[in-house]
């Protein structure tokens, strides 16, 4: 078959082309011509240049140029012609593409990216149809990308632009069918109502046909799903196709995908500019390039989500509604909340109402769930524990949620909810859920984070003295994290910190005192190794008070004990004494011997970093002589490098490597990386003090690669910073470390 086939399909009756057909039948058969010589003529198929003739296919503007070029123009008298228009033209794209935004702010790259696509569209290309699917959550500004590329590509398509929005997500309008969507198209083609054929497959057929040899734009605004968009995708390479939906559109296996996100901080402030009228320029400035009060917590409020910038904008003109700073604290309350995001016209809970409803009953409980979710983010295994579900069940479930774009994908497994999404899922969850119901998914949460993190500590610090804290807890251990070696299991803190510290605070919040001491509790180990004082602080100050209500001697001494530990790290002294002494003062009610010597080994720090060195050489000695005593080889060590320490203060340079150095020995022998990093560097460091920048520096190097091993960016800080001291040649004024190590709970 010579030349291009519109792969079109019969049974469409005499229609819109008939008039086109009759005259070219005409013209063909007084110029002398076969079907088969003005198929060579003007590169198009036999087969198709048939159905052209006979009204079965509707004829290309390029094909009507052709046919004018080969067999002269049509002769126009009525008599001529049969009743139909000839020729089926495209309307031009202003009469049929709404106007784009006049505030439109940001996405540069995905513009870039997407008009290369469409323009890169034609004849010449050997593929099919140029798809690209704009996806993204509702209010992400989709159409408004979409409507925006094509008004500036609209000069690159001679038949102009065919928009259509198929109202899959309309609160108020019934979701265009594939059949209703493909009759609107025929008609926008320009084909009389009465000649469309009535089954979907003939529609599709002169559809695709119509648009052979074309160079247009489609836009296919808010689908609602695959099935809808492939029949009314041309097959004419110079069509290429934008597509805007809520739904991730996974079967479009052939299509550019474009997720869009919420837009960067500082498009999020223009935007809001842009509307509000507060703040000029391209930047929202005021002073030194900050944007003026109220408005960078406006837009964290508000997600970063253009619909949600758009609305607060507009309420908060000059002479509107509210102030920016009114604004805020209503957004912030949650008895106002989303319901501020309303202008009266445009709403954010309205569009994601419309996307709760489509989902099917085991997402939209899912969904609700995670609106008691005390983090904003999560994997399988704790969506599962939230549901009790298996873990097949709820990896589903969030897959599909994250197709809806009702969560987002951080990282292959795992997933977050936006702002404003988790301040929905929290509504949602209001309405669900009894009060019952929510304790009794924190209380699953709390048994498995316990358990989990429990498990992962050990691994960070073995060899640590340790309560039972997972004695009696009810987890599935199905859904508990695999322990592996050192680097996965900082890894597991590092990503799920976050949701425990926040399920420490929910728990106390519900009254449910044990489990918030015992999260606390497990998540020491983690916030040593990585410093992180404001969490530390926070969760176990929840957690003392947690443990006291509860009347547990032992769970409050040892919170206390890790308080103090925290605070001393700060530099409050005199709060972590105080902790100390009640530590102490417990433990030894109790009857427990290493609790109270791990308070007096603590103790013994607050007078060191008080100058108080004999004072603390006496304490760290007392403590000292239990753990030889016991046999806790590692409390041993890590008190041996307190006394060493100490005696550098003191001047007793000799006596205090060879404690370090024993203490180095017994800690690398237990494979205890970051002690041994800690040892390393406290030599490292004495050896500078006394005189010997060589063999200190010797020290630091090894402290650099341990310290990297463990995954402590603090040790390795500290030695890499005496090692520069150690290279300038500087012995008297190495200033001490800030940061020792005090014994545990």
């Amino acid at each position: 078959m010579t030349g291009r086939d519109p792969h079109g399909g019969d049974g469409t009756g005499h229609g819109a082309g008939a008039g086109f057909g009759f005259s070219l039948r005409r013209r063909r058969t007084a110029a002398g011509l076969s079907l088969a010589d003005l198929s060579r003529l003007v590169h198009y198929s036999k087969g198709y240049l048939s159905k052209v003739e006979r009204g079965l296919a509707l004829p290309s503007a390029e094909l009507a140029r052709l046919c004018g070029d080969v067999l002269g123009p049509d002769d126009p008298s009525p008599a001529a012609t049969a009743p139909e228009d000839a020729v089926l033209r495209i309307p031009r794209q202003r009469y049929v593409l709404p106007e784009p935004s006049g505030h439109f702010v940001g996405r540069e790259d995905e513009t870039k990216l997407i008009e290369s696509l469409v323009l890169d569209a034609g004849p010449r290309r050997r593929a099919g149809t140029v798809l690209c699917a704009i996806t993204g959550m509702a209010g992400v500004g989709k159409t408004a990308l979409a409507l925006r590329i094509a008004h500036r590509t609209e000069a690159h398509f001679a038949d102009g632009c065919l928009y259509l929005d198929l109202h899959g997500y309309s609160q108020d309008l019934p979701v265009v069918t594939v059949a209703d969507a493909l009759d609107r198209l025929l008609r926008m083609l320009g084909m009389p109502a009465e000649t469309i054929p009535h089954h979907v497959e003939d529609r599709a057929a002169v559809y695709r046909g119509a648009m052979t040899g074309r160079r247009a734009l489609v836009v296919l605004d808010n689908a609602v799903d695959s099935h809808q968009i492939r029949p009314l995708l041309p097959s004419e390479p110079g069509c290429p196709v934008l597509v805007t939906s809520r739904s991730a559109l996974p079967s479009l296996d052939e299509g550019h995908h474009v997720p869009l996100g919420p837009l960067p901080a500082l498009d999020a402030e223009a935007l809001f500019s842009s509307i509000s009228g507060i703040g000029t320029g391209d930047r929202v400035t005021s002073g030194e390039g900050q944007p003026p009060p109220g408005v960078r917590d406006v837009v964290e409020l508000c997600g970063r989500l253009p619909l949600a910038l758009r609305i607060a904008a507009t309420r908060c003109r000059p002479g509107g509604p509210r102030t920016v700073a009114d604004f805020v604290l209503r957004l912030a309350d949650r008895r106002w909340g989303l319901s501020e995001l309303d202008d009266g016209e445009r709403s954010v809970v309205a569009p994601l109402t419309v996307s709760f409803d489509a989902l099917g009953p085991s997402e939209q409980h899912l969904f609700a769930l995670l609106g008691l979710l005390p983090g904003d983010d999560c994997e399988a295994a704790s969506a599962a524990v939230m549901a009790d579900w298996d873990l097949p069940a709820a990896e589903r479930a969030l897959n599909r949620l994250a197709d809806a774009h009702l969560l987002l994908r951080t990282r292959p497994g795992r997933f977050r909810l936006h702002d404003l999404l988790r301040a929905f899922a929290r509504q949602v969850a209001d309405r669900r859920f009894a009060q019952g119901t929510r304790a009794a998914v924190t209380a699953r949460l709390a048994g498995h984070y316990v358990a989990a993190a429990d498990a992962m500590g050990r691994v960070l610090a073995p060899h640590r003295y340790r309560l039972p804290v997972t004695d009696g807890l009810d987890v599935t251990a199905a859904l508990l994290p695999s322990v592996a070696g050192h680097d996965e299991s900082l890894a597991w803190f590092a990503a799920e910190h976050e949701t425990v510290v926040a399920l420490v605070r929910e728990s106390a919040r519900l009254g449910m005192d044990a489990e918030c001491w015992r999260l606390a509790y497990v998540l020491r180990d983690f916030f040593f190794l990585t410093k992180r004082w404001d969490a530390w602080v926070a969760s176990h100050r929840e957690a003392l008070l947690a443990a006291h209500r509860l009347a547990d001697p032992a769970a409050e001494a040892v919170t206390a004990n890790n308080l103090g530990l925290a605070l001393i790290e700060t530099g409050d002294l005199d709060g972590a004494a105080a902790h100390y002494e009640r530590a102490h003062r417990i433990f030894h009610g109790i009857g427990d011997e290493h609790g109270a010597a791990n308070a007096v080994g603590n103790r013994a720090w607050v007078h060191f970093y008080r100058g108080e060195h004999l004072e603390a050489l006496r304490e760290f000695s007392t403590a000292l002589a239990y753990y030889t005593r016991s046999g806790a080889r590692r409390n041993a060590a890590i008190t041996l490098r307190g006394i060493g320490l100490t005696e550098v203060e003191l001047r007793q340079f000799d006596a205090a490597i060879g404690h370090l150095k024993t203490a180095l020995a017994t800690l690398d022998d237990l494979g205890l990386h970051l002690d041994t990093a800690m040892a390393l560097n406290c030599l490292g460091e004495a050896c500078l003090r006394s005189g010997r920048p060589r063999e200190g520096a010797e020290w630091l190097e090894r402290a650099v690669v341990v310290s990297r091993t463990c995954g402590s960016r603090h040790e390795e800080a500290r030695a890499l910073h005496h090692l520069a001291l150690a290279a300038a040649e500087s012995s008297g004024a190495v200033p001490r470390s800030d940061r020792k190590n005090r014994q545990d709970g």
